[in-house]
């Protein structure tokens, strides 16, 4: 387990995310969801080579979104990445259509089924948010040795201002798997507007308003 770095939440910097970064991002978010339920029911964690697929599929969302100029906001001290935040403006997201390359790549790496758990999962967000413009938290994560010390609440904040600036949206949504989670998101402003099973793990969609 790391040591943890005591970090002022006034030192830290929030900056779009630089394309050198990638790998240090995937690899952070890889360690922050490798033991998360959906993702373990999603790129199933019962079978062989689970964690080079989770890996896989976390590459394929960062460069798809990179590619699609979609907001990667990190936290960073003295060139340090303590956090990142991804965002997805829901259009852009959902649909092998609109995300094609995305979708090759993810046959090829991550296979069929945890490419088509994928898209259902999308599927049933979007229908749940009715066609309301808005960004998806895709992903967001602290590495360990910087948690509890706010970051990840200056993270959201950063990803509250994105939508604000960029505009076109009324909403901020995140899909959560667990309490911890919903905890977070809660003290962030979040609220919860629908209960939501995803392939049999039980989850909820919060939203916050973009004023």
């Amino acid at each position: 387990m790391p040591t943890e770095v005591a970090v002022s939440t006034q030192d830290v910097e929030l900056v779009e995310l630089d394309v050198c970064q990638l790998n240090s991002v995937a690899s952070l978010l890889f360690q922050t969801y490798q033991n998360d339920a959906l993702m373990q029911r999603i790129f199933q964690a019962d079978k062989a080579d689970y964690e080079k697929r989770l890996r896989a599929a976390i590459r394929e969302e960062l460069i798809a979104q990179w590619d699609n100029e979609q907001p990667i906001i990190a936290a960073m001290h003295d060139d340090v990445l303590l956090g990142v935040v991804c965002l997805s403006k829901v259009e852009q997201q959902f649909g092998p259509t609109s995300r094609w390359n995305w979708y090759i790549s993810m046959l090829l790496t991550a296979g069929w089924i945890s490419t088509r758990y994928v898209l259902e999962k999308e599927r049933q967000i979007k229908s749940l948010l009715k066609d309301q413009p808005c960004y998806l938290i895709s992903f967001i994560g602290v590495a360990e040795q910087y948690q509890q010390q706010g970051i990840g609440r200056l993270l959201c904040q950063a990803a509250l201002q994105e939508s604000v600036e960029r505009g076109g949206v009324n909403q901020l949504a995140v899909f959560i798997s667990d309490q911890q989670q919903h905890q977070f998101f809660s003290h962030c402003g979040f609220s919860q507007q629908h209960a939501l099973d995803v392939h049999d793990v039980p989850g909820a969609l919060l939203t916050l308003d973009v004023d």
